[in-house]
């Protein structure tokens, strides 16, 4: 669309599509899009993306870039997150259990324990859920495999 680059469609046509969100008239939406994109556009240009956007094409794209590859990424992220912090406090809870049983903080160090057990649970389900997600994520690859052999 346009004599832009693939990453340059896909900036514009977010713009675009915040735009639309946020309810803004012509004037709004070219000077919001100059002001992220860093170049103007035409109202030609703004209108015909709208256009697009609106007819459910660009809602599409990203359902279906989500349902394939966002929603892997999404949860891979969340798992890693969880990991870290896990992480960061079973560090702590070494560094206060190392500490002479006399100054040690009894409340800190139970706290703790909680903390890991419960990241643990959540990383368990979290664990227990990505077979899952692979096999929707095979079961959508097979249905467009079928229907793009039609």
């Amino acid at each position: 669309m346009g004599n832009f680059k693939a990453n340059e469609n896909e900036i514009l046509n977010s713009l675009v599509a915040d735009c639309i969100n946020f309810g803004l008239n012509e004037k709004e939406s070219l000077s919001y899009i100059k002001s992220r994109f860093g170049k103007e556009i035409s109202a030609e240009t703004y209108y015909r993306r709208k256009k697009s956007i609106n007819s459910g094409n660009y809602a599409n794209e990203w359902i279906n870039y989500f349902s394939k590859v966002g929603f892997v990424v999404k949860h891979k992220q969340i798992i890693e997150v969880i990991e870290g912090l896990q992480q960061d406090t079973l560090q702590e809870y070494l560094i206060e259990k190392s500490k002479p049983y006399e100054i040690r903080n009894k409340n800190e160090l139970s706290k703790l324990r909680y903390e890991v057990r419960e990241s643990a649970k959540l990383l368990q389900e979290l664990y227990l859920g990505t077979p899952i997600i692979a096999q929707i994520k095979a079961k959508i690859e097979h249905v467009e495999m079928l229907q793009s052999s039609k």
